[in-house]
């Protein structure tokens, strides 16, 4: 998320490619949004049956790594403190091909131990991010989720100038291998999804004009019967555009990793869903550009992280 470098003035075949972006963006909002208005039922569900209109998240994970999704190390001494607050609207739900109409909301923070220039000048220098978060999630026959997501990405240290990208996600949550395996006594599931992500204003990586990637991942879920222990291995593979780093590269990034989560099931419900979790994330950095920007904090193309935290759903 964090960039070191400013854009330069884009060349005028490239602003005409940004507003052609842009411009396709929003028809396929647009289209997705019609789309959900012809295959909306007349509401059938009982009101007893409907989930809550808002329900929420809060993360609050420590971390030995300030490392992105998209590989830049932007912190790797100290603790990193990456809270996250999200709010669900449930706008619609229904039996027919159109499952559920959900907005979320939110913000995501970053706060570290240490303190390195120039945010030793700011106000506020432990406070590295705050990143405002606006998300349309619509499920289609109960498993397909596509999720239009914009961010706004600020720096109250004062070190990057503000940047805001967009996300078009497409998710699948199987069920399938509980009738292929019915010998396993807990819930397995794959999870495979591709994502879109564009800058649309100021870089995401140290690199000098705004660009995009793809994104191919899955995440194997196994949460046992009767303790609700769950074992997750998130996995993806990030195919950068030209100019998305410094250099180009066919591969940007591969991760992977295992999160573990148990519930706090001593807490009464009333009181929300607590859980703990703990995560071992691995990167590898195969492009060049990238493990050239991350330099100034460390040449290394395999970066492993270590995540523990709490979390509350309500």
């Amino acid at each position: 998320m964090k960039v070191p470098l400013r854009p330069g003035p884009l060349s005028s075949s490239r602003s005409l490619r940004l507003r052609r972006t842009r411009t396709a963006l929003v028809w396929l909002a647009t289209s997705m949004l019609m789309l959900m208005l012809m295959l909306m039922p007349r509401l059938s569900a009982a009101e007893d049956k409907e989930p809550p209109f808002i329900t929420g998240l809060l993360d609050l994970p420590f971390s030995n790594y300030y490392l992105s999704y998209r590989g830049a190390i932007t912190e790797n001494a100290g603790v990193i403190f990456q809270p996250l607050l999200l709010l669900n609207a449930n706008l619609y739900q229904g039996d027919g091909p159109l499952s559920n109409i959900t907005l979320t909301t939110g913000v995501w923070n970053s706060i570290h131990s240490k303190v390195r220039p120039p945010a030793n000048r700011s106000t506020t220098p432990n406070w590295n991010e705050l990143d405002y978060i606006a998300a349309l999630n619509i499920t289609m026959f109960k498993a397909w989720t596509f999720t239009i997501d914009y961010e706004y990405w600020t720096y109250p240290s004062d070190t990057a100038p503000v940047n805001s990208i967009m996300q078009f996600k497409l998710g699948y949550a199987d069920s399938f291998l509980k009738d292929l395996l019915p010998q396993i006594p807990g819930e397995l599931s794959i999870n495979p999804y591709i994502n879109f992500f564009v800058e649309l204003h100021n870089k995401s990586v140290a690199a000098t004009e705004e660009s995009f990637y793809f994104e191919f991942g899955f995440t194997p879920k196994y949460v046992f019967a009767g303790y609700p222990l769950s074992i997750e291995l998130p996995t993806y593979f990030l195919f950068p555009g030209n100019n998305y780093y410094s250099t180009n590269s066919t591969l940007g990034v591969f991760g992977t990793g295992v999160k573990v989560t148990a519930p706090l099931t001593f807490v009464r419900e009333r009181y929300g869903k607590w859980s703990v979790h703990a995560d071992l994330v691995y990167k590898h950095l195969a492009n060049d550009g990238l493990v050239l920007s991350n330099a100034a904090l460390s040449d290394t193309r395999n970066p492993v992280q270590i995540i523990g935290g709490l979390t509350l759903n309500f």
